[in-house]
């Protein structure tokens, strides 16, 4: 058997035809214009209305002027990393690679000199097939058969599941609490509630994918968040804005099948939920009271869908139990940075020299719906729904104990997610929450 030197392989490589390299969808697992589109509409959103008339005008005058408006940092791109290394042995042989880009080509020669394996880039010709490719480098070359040596491509089903976040449809149970409040405990209201429910977790789900879209590249630059379907590139932009344009019409034609009140709240969820995702989560505290108003919107869209007037002192306590959830978050989130050693977050408001005012202002919010809890006592509506009031008494020290005790977790760095997250997979916070419902149900009977 003859045997093949090192050398001689290195340079039967350097002979061959040169690797092309298509970007868009093989490279990396989205596209460059997709990047650059939600790019643009994330920093120049009141220009948003220019993409359809730069569009009528033609493909190329769309990406021409898509890259003057905005540059994508090639870091932040979904590489194919199996792909990358595969690459990076042809390059060490003396492969040629070409780098194929069909659109944004300031951006993809960007990409070619970050990752330092392409010899140049080419473009498409009017050709069809893999000839066009040819034609455009004038050269002998080679299409990658990205299937053998990149990573494999699975469906978007699964990854589409998951970038709809249903765990985080655990928020909108608190469209039960006017029912549970009211003591409505009826079939119809329960039906109502669960129609309700269902509104608000398909509203909400558009708007997670649509924020997961806006934040692809900061969310790839992130420990954790690089992992969500968008950002890690498993699940395609197009597919992602597409079920995020079907899901809030359908919760909203659901919530005007069912009353026209519930589709006021839901509109004006909504409209709050898009207006954190594109702007206001930018902002120094805006983003916090924001949260918590989303949070105090799922108790009126439950009241909207039941009739069930809700109380000032119901209204009072969420607003501040959730207002100091919303600033939990946002310490941890800037306690984590610290411990990495960052100083700001991306995309936010805040440094880590934050963390002080916003956990002060966090316990003393959690303290003030216990307060607001306790002088509920006094009320007529008390008399009237629990015939034994002494009972909610207890429920005080148990609300004391449990947010002190998350406040605690957080100045250590223990809460790493959303709180009503961590919340339900905490055996104590568990335990907590079904002694103060024992103590409601001996309290009105």
């Amino acid at each position: 058997m003859a045997h093949t030197s090192p050398g001689s392989q290195d340079a039967g490589l350097a002979s061959a035809p040169a690797l092309l390299v298509e970007l868009d969808g093989m490279l990396i697992s989205s596209s460059l214009l997709w990047e650059a589109l939600l790019l643009f509409v994330k920093r120049h959103l009141l220009r948003s209305w220019l993409l359809p008339l730069w569009l009528c005008q033609g493909r190329q005058t769309l990406d021409r002027k898509l890259a003057a408006a905005v540059q994508i940092n090639p870091a932040t791109l979904p590489y194919d990393q199996q792909l990358l290394q595969f690459l990076g042995e042809q390059r060490a042989q003396g492969r040629r690679i070409l780098l194929g880009a069909a659109s944004q080509q300031e951006a993809a020669e960007q990409v070619a000199s970050h990752l330092q394996l392409f010899d140049r880039t080419v473009q498409p010709s009017s050709t069809s097939g893999q000839d066009r490719w040819h034609a455009a480098a004038d050269t002998v070359c080679e299409r990658l058969d990205a299937s053998r040596h990149g990573a494999m491509r699975t469906g978007w089903h699964r990854p589409l599941l998951c970038a709809m976040r249903p765990r985080q449809w655990l928020k909108n149970l608190l469209v039960f609490v006017p029912m549970l409040a009211g003591h409505a405990l009826h079939l119809n209201t329960l039906a109502q509630s669960a129609v309700a429910f269902l509104a608000f977790s398909l509203c909400a789900s558009s708007a997670y994918l649509l924020n997961d879209a806006l934040d692809a590249q900061d969310d790839r630059l992130h420990p954790s968040k690089r992992h969500r379907p968008i950002a890690a590139g498993t699940l395609p932009l197009p597919v992602a804005l597409a079920a995020s344009a079907l899901l809030a019409p359908a919760g909203l034609l659901l919530s005007a099948w069912l009353d026209p009140w519930l589709l006021l709240a839901m509109a004006v969820y909504f409209v709050c939920t898009l207006a954190y995702s594109l702007h206001l989560k930018r902002l120094l505290m805006v983003d916090i009271v924001t949260l918590a108003l989303l949070y105090s919107l799922r108790i009126l869209g439950g009241s909207a869908a039941t009739h069930i007037e809700p109380s000032y002192w119901l209204l009072g306590f969420s607003f501040f139990l959730f207002l100091s959830l919303a600033l939990l978050k946002r310490h941890s989130e800037l306690f984590n940075l610290h411990r990495q050693g960052k100083d700001k977050t991306r995309g936010r408001g805040y440094t880590t020299a934050d963390r002080a005012p916003l956990g002060i202002m966090g316990i003393n919010c959690a303290f003030l719906s216990v307060l607001v809890f306790m002088l509920y006592f006094s009320s007529t509506t008390v008399q009237v729904l629990y015939p034994h009031p002494a009972f909610l008494m207890g429920i005080v020290p148990l609300l004391a104990f449990w947010l002190g005790r998350l406040w605690t977790l957080s100045f250590r760095g223990e809460v790493n997610e959303d709180p009503l997250l961590y919340v339900s997979r905490d055996r104590v916070s568990l335990v907590v929450i079904a002694g103060c419902i024992l103590l409601a149900g001996l309290a009105s009977h």
